[in-house]
Order: C-alpha cells, then structure tokens, then sequence
C-alpha cells in the first residue's frame, strides 16, 4: 500500500503515530492523574497552559533554528525532554515542576498536535516525496495521526484495570516515557535524511513569502478561533447538556466521529486531482461548516447526529490538502519556518473561544457555539479563497492537477 513511500518516510510516519498515539492518552489521563494526587484544578489549569505556552516557544525555536543547527538533533532534543517531562510527572515532586514538564516536554493537551515536531516533520515529508506524491502523502500522515491519536484515548481506559487507579496512571506515563524513548532511536535511525543542503539552511524569508506567511497566520488564526467553539470536549458538553446523552454513549459516538475523521483525509488526494488543493481546502470546508450551523436548527438527535457525521466527513479533508499547498508555494528554506510560524497563532487563537462556548452553553445558548464557529470558519473558507486564489503550486501551473 505504502510502497511509493522511501523507508525514511516511514520512519516519520511510525514516529507521527507512535507520538500521537500518547498524546491521545495522556491529554486524557494527565488532569485526572493531577486530581488523583490532590492538586487543585488551578494547578491543573495552570500546567495545561504552560503546554500551550510551551508549544508556541518551541515552535518559535525550531522555525528559527533548526534548520541550521540539524534537524535530526533538534528531533532528537525533544523527544529526550518529552522523556524527562514523562519521568518529572511520573516523581511528582511538586507543582512546579509539573509546569516544567508540561513546558519543556511538548505535551499535547488536545490529543492531537501542532508543536515543534510537526514544524519539523512537515517540510521534511515535502523533500521526500515528489509533487504528484505530496498530497498522497500528507494524507496518510494525518490519517495515522488522527487513528492514533483515537486508539490513545481509548488506550486511557487501561488505567481503570489496575486496582489503585493512580498506579495505573503512572503505569501509562511508563509507557509515554518508552514512547519518547523509541523516538529517540527513530529519528536518530534517519541519519541525515531529514537535513536541507547547507547553503538553504540559513535562516531567510524572503518578502514575498513573508506576506505569504503573515496572511495564511492570520487567516489560520480566523479558522482555528472558530473552531475552538466546537472542540471534543465541547460537544460532549453540548450533546449532554442539549440532549442528556451518557458518557459511555457520547464515548461511541466519538469513537465513530474520530474514524469518519481519518478516513476523510484520504480521499483529499483524490478530490485534490480533480479541482486543486486551494478548491479542496475550502469546497468541502464550506460544506462542513454550513452543517456545522444545521446541527443546533434540526428537531432530534437522530438529525443532530447525522448533520455531525457530516460535518466530520469534510471538515479534516483540508488538512492534508492545506499542508501540501503550504509546503509548494514556498521555497525548501522556508518550509520551517512557514509551518512554525503559522502553527503559533492557530495555538493561541484556539486557546481563548472554548471559554466563551462553555458560557453560552452554561447559559442555555446551546445554538450560538455553533453558529458562531461556523460563520467564523466559513469567512476564512471565502476569504483563503479570495487571498490565494492566483497562487498555485507548481504542479498545477501546466493546467494539469497532478497530485
């Protein structure tokens, strides 16, 4: 299936999995692990936003440096300290010290990722694969991602087996703490596979590119803000709130919305091929938002349902086409920074609107989450559109889409 792939990118696609597959646990068990201790909730919430703060810096770092330091050693660098914030946790010798862990230790909060070792990744996939390949790609790589990143949440559900619950949550940061071990000998098995020639890796944008970076962060920052309103944890908020359904009930419908999501990616080269990656970044993207909006208007949870498997079934289909269409348009040199630099406000940005849709829900606005989310999401669709619209990538200037 993946024989078009060389090994070195396989490589980076086991580690992608193996990576986001504990984030996937580890978001989970991290603040209950924290409560089983005795920390307080303003402990918590400090060590969660020490992760997102944490993520921005590091992605600051790598965009600026690792090109020219190596990027191999940069990999390297932070998977050692994702081991050490594991073993930090794990001693649990004050609250300090989980905000260190937490900050130095690219913990992902979400389940999912947009730190430093995608900033690197990305660029690095880019060089290894040719353009008729480069959608292809990204589209298993953010399908790997995506199901790892769902068997890890379920995998958070071992710790129960275990008769002291804290045990078991030990027992798993165990198991992230080898995760990060095993990265250590992936990325050091790729040699020099993921370096650019020397006299690219010098740090330099050149201003077209700075206006191309400027306007995809702000537009980013748009879509993730947007999106923030409707996050995992606010649609079971919602779901619960809106219709009563259970925990284990809400578990399967996510289950079931997390593989719809993965197997959407994989079409994006397909449907990429046919009207180019700006089209497949916004049609479907369009189309999900415009369900997004319906869920709240219909009169049952059947339809609610349905308008969600939906909206899941294209809303993620932009992803593998956005990264490729990022990584074209720019030059190689650039291709860290741009993927780091615009990964930083899509953090923040995501940071602030799960506050206020948990508001609104608390009071009994359960439509606007939604509307808002999906008026702001549908104004980055039209305005991406309209700011890239004459910028193609190179393969798709002879006027054939091969993607």
């Amino acid at each position: 299936m993946l024989a078009w792939l060389s090994n070195k990118v396989r490589l980076i696609f086991l580690a992608k999995t193996l990576r986001v597959f504990g984030f996937g646990f580890l978001s989970i068990i991290l603040p209950l692990y924290m409560l089983q201790i005795g920390y307080p909730t303003i402990i918590i919430g400090a060590v969660l936003s020490a992760a997102v703060f944490g993520s921005v810096i590091f992605n600051l770092l790598v965009s600026r440096f690792s090109d020219a330091y190596g990027r191999k050693k940069s990999l390297i660098i932070l998977s050692i300290l994702m081991a050490a914030s594991a073993l930090l946790m794990i001693a649990n010798i004050n609250s300090i010290f989980f905000i260190i862990a937490a900050f130095f230790g690219s913990v992902s909060v979400t389940g999912t990722e947009t730190g430093p070792f995608l900033t690197i990744e990305q660029p690095s996939i880019t060089a290894q694969v040719n353009e008729q390949n480069r959608t292809k790609a990204y589209s298993v790589y953010n399908f790997l991602g995506y199901s790892a990143a769902a068997l890890g949440a379920l995998f958070s559900s071992t710790s129960s087996f275990f008769n002291n619950i804290l045990f078991g949550y030990r027992a798993l940061l165990y198991v992230y703490f080898g995760i990060a071990i095993a990265l250590v000998f992936i990325y050091f098995a790729l040699g020099n596979a993921l370096e650019i020639p020397k006299k690219e890796s010098k740090f330099k944008i050149s201003k077209k590119t700075k206006k191309i970076i400027v306007r995809l962060a702000a537009l980013f920052s748009i879509d993730a803000f947007g999106g923030g309103f409707i996050l995992q944890s606010i649609l079971v908020l919602w779901f619960n709130s809106r219709y009563g359904i259970s925990l284990d009930n809400l578990s399967l419908l996510l289950l079931f919305t997390n593989v719809i999501t993965a197997i959407s990616v994989l079409l994006a080269p397909l449907v990429a091929k046919r009207i180019g990656l700006l089209k497949t970044m916004v049609i479907p993207h369009i189309i999900s938002n415009l369900a997004l909006i319906s869920i709240p208007l219909v009169p049952s949870l059947f339809y609610a349902i349905t308008f969600l498997f939906i909206r899941q079934t294209l809303s993620q289909m932009d992803v593998p086409a956005r990264q490729s269409y990022m990584m074209a348009i720019v030059k190689s040199r650039e291709r860290t920074a741009t993927v780091g630099i615009t990964s930083i406000p899509r953090s923040l940005s995501q940071g602030i609107s799960p506050t206020i849709s948990s508001y609104f829900i608390g009071s009994l606005q359960y439509s606007l989450p939604f509307f808002l989310s999906g008026s702001l999401k549908l104004f980055y669709d039209i305005s991406v559109f309209l700011s890239f619209r004459k910028i193609k990538p190179p393969e798709e200037k002879t006027g054939k889409t091969k993607i």
